[in-house]
């Protein structure tokens, strides 16, 4: 794929047979297509949309059809894949760079693969979901993908067996096709099939299932071969931006977690905005650092990497610490055991990378904490008697401390967090807090949050609004060409 800054020339149109062209795509190999850097990150963009869209809907409880129904004009707009012949080859070729530029993006990590892979491998099944029987002929035919059928002597020779798996009774009237039992987890899990010495009769109407299957598999293996990639082409000024910030740039719904909405922060706002704008997996770190003057390693990678990202210089945030930790101990014990690791967050120390804060996922899944330690998330590592107390504390209504809870042990942990930002914020979408991101990463929640009293105090106090001058627009960057 190669990078430009060049705008790309108009080209005839030709005829095409459309009829006959594939839209959904297996992504098996990158395009090989000129691509302007506008179009780079729009193109990566508006997948990022795509993806977090979906994500969001999944967290909101959104059954199989709702999701469908509510993505298909997201994709409609952002997208598309038209079969016309005035949009296909533009609409495939989109299709097919934002996936590869965020596959190379989301190689980083294994949190970031994992969100990427589930996300893709939903939106491929809605897709999937949308092709007639004869569209989806062409799509396995095109790509090699052949499945045994079973014969109408095999089918009849188990048709008992067979219409338990068929709960209209007419499930299998397309016929049946046999699989490797690997190949249909998912459906042996819902038991949507018939298994026999190790194969799975799959009627032809979830044959989908199998192909999304055979999907996860190769796209997981791809993520982990793209990792290698990755340094090479983030090294590119042009390209870095993006490419090293893109799991930020999504969490916040397509606005840097580090933008200008808000001014930076100094360490003597942070326990006033611990009150007012953190969300309470941050609150608790801040109230155990105040208390005990002190943070194990976990505590103090998750609350330093979110104070870094909230807008806290590495100077500043040396000092706050510091402050802190000599309640109990010597400067110079201070700055022989922990001034390199908050150094090395900022990216002034070791390898030179900067971190990027750790996202709700990552919290929950991998940040379990043990005694004396505070890090990970509220809502799935306290019990409910703590969280309660917690909440109770809080300027919160018990009804409104109850639907927290609720969330909590019913397990839907990124909803209960999305609450307690709804009742704190009184009608959060009214103004330009863009609430999107809260529930999926502490340092959206804290942005939305203060974007919230940003707004809410102006309105209050007209007068004292700046008038702010336009920004000069940006020169023109300098032709070039990135061969990837």
């Amino acid at each position: 794929m190669i990078v430009s800054n060049r705008r790309q020339q108009a080209t005839p149109r030709t005829p095409a047979v459309v009829s006959r062209h594939v839209l959904v795509s297996l992504y098996e190999r990158p395009p090989q297509t000129e691509l302007t850097l506008d179009e780079f990150e729009i193109y990566a963009v508006d997948r990022l949309k795509i993806l977090r869209t979906i994500d969001a809907l999944k967290q909101k409880g959104f059954k199989p059809r709702e999701l469908e129904a509510e993505l298909a004009p997201v994709l409609a707009q952002a997208l598309p894949l038209r079969g016309s012949a005035e949009h296909v080859k533009a609409d495939e070729r989109k299709d097919q760079v934002s996936h590869f530029i965020l596959r190379l993006g989301y190689s980083r990590t294994e949190e970031m693969r994992r969100w990427f892979l589930t996300q893709e491998c939903a939106l491929f099944k809605h897709r999937l979901g949308t092709l007639s029987g004869p569209q989806l002929g062409l799509f396995l035919a095109a790509n090699g993908l052949k499945f045994e059928e079973v014969s109408d002597a095999d089918v009849d020779a188990r048709s008992v067996a067979l219409s338990k798996i068929s709960k209209t009774g007419d499930g299998g009237a397309a016929g049946y096709y046999r699989v490797p039992f690997v190949e249909a987890i998912d459906l042996i899990g819902r038991r949507e099939v018939y298994l026999e010495k190790g194969y799975a009769y799959v009627p032809a109407a979830k044959l989908h299932a199998i192909v999304v299957a055979r999907f996860r598999s190769a796209l997981s293996r791809s993520l982990a071969k793209a990792s290698s990639s990755l340094a090479a082409a983030a090294g590119d000024p042009r390209l870095s931006p993006l490419l090293n910030n893109i799991e930020k740039h999504d969490l916040s719904n397509g606005k840097d977690l580090e933008d200008d909405d808000v001014e930076g922060i100094h360490p003597e706002q942070i326990d006033a905005l611990a009150k007012q704008s953190m969300p309470l997996c941050m609150q608790q770190l801040h109230g155990a650092l105040k208390r005990d003057h002190k943070l194990k390693h976990w505590g103090r990678q998750q609350y330093g990497l979110f104070l870094k990202a909230a807008g806290l210089s590495m100077e500043d945030q040396l000092r706050f610490f510091q402050a802190e930790f000599t309640k109990i101990m010597t400067v110079d014990a201070f700055s022989k055991e922990y001034a390199y690791n908050i150094r090395h967050r900022y990216g002034k120390e070791g390898k030179r990378t900067e971190y990027s804060p750790y996202g709700c996922y990552k919290l929950i899944m991998d940040m379990a904490p043990g005694p004396g330690e505070y890090h990970g998330c509220p809502y799935k590592h306290y019990d409910d008697d703590h969280l309660a107390s917690i909440l109770g504390a809080m300027d919160i209504s018990r009804e409104s401390s109850q639907a927290i809870l609720g969330q909590a042990k019913s397990k839907n942990y990124q909803l209960a967090c999305q609450k307690h930002f709804e009742v704190t914020h009184p009608k959060a979408a009214g103004v330009a807090a863009r609430p999107d991101g809260v529930g999926n990463h502490p340092n959206a929640w804290f942005k939305a949050s203060r974007i919230y009293h940003k707004e809410v105090h102006e309105a209050k106090n007209p007068d004292a609004v700046k008038q702010v001058e336009p920004a000069a627009a940006p020169a023109a960057a300098p032709a070039v060409l990135l061969a990837n």
